[in-house]
């Protein structure tokens, strides 16, 4: 994606956040950006074997994309996002993985910018529409998306398998 985003560009003002597609020698940024977001969400952060495997999705299978915005030069915020499907409508959606703004760059646009990029993104690619999930306790998250203009779809519940209980379901009967 080559558009960019500029916030604030009037002269005597700093310029706002770039916005561009991550390229491979983003790949450290964004290891430590991610681990700044898992040890926010008081989960433990990648090792440096899941980094990898990050990285790979992103630069070699493209499982996964990923948008970075730049603040005077210096990588400060990243959207992770993947296209799913809708099967009722038969178009694809974004979901938005990880949205991360550094602890220095908040407050000055570089989320929004990264939303604006992933919106632009969707309606290239026709999305129906862009999804993301938020910690419960991450008020200051909801309220920015609350200010987008997101929707919170309560008749919507996630549900989710993992570790033994991911195992218990797989050994179950059937082929």
């Amino acid at each position: 994606m080559s558009r960019q985003s500029t916030v604030g560009s009037r002269q005597g003002r700093t310029p706002g956040p770039v916005v561009r597609r991550a390229r491979a020698e983003d790949g450290q940024r964004i290891v430590d950006l991610d681990r700044e977001l898992a040890r926010f969400e008081k989960l433990q952060p990648p090792d440096n074997t899941e980094a990898a495997r990050l990285l790979s999705w992103i630069f070699e299978s493209k499982k996964l994309e990923a948008f970075v915005a730049e603040l005077d030069g210096a990588v400060e915020g990243i959207a992770l996002f993947y296209e799913g499907l809708g099967t009722f409508r038969a178009k694809p959606f974004l979901y938005l993985e990880d949205l991360v703004v550094s602890e220095a760059a908040r407050s000055r646009g570089v989320g929004e910018a990264l939303m604006a990029a992933l919106a632009r993104e969707a309606l290239t690619r026709g999305a129906l529409r862009i999804e993301w999930a938020v910690l419960d306790w991450n008020a200051r998250a909801m309220s920015f998306y609350d200010r987008l203009g997101a929707r919170r779809p309560h008749e919507w519940i996630k549900h989710a398998l993992e570790g033994e209980e991911l195992e218990r379901v797989a050994s179950r009967g059937g082929s």
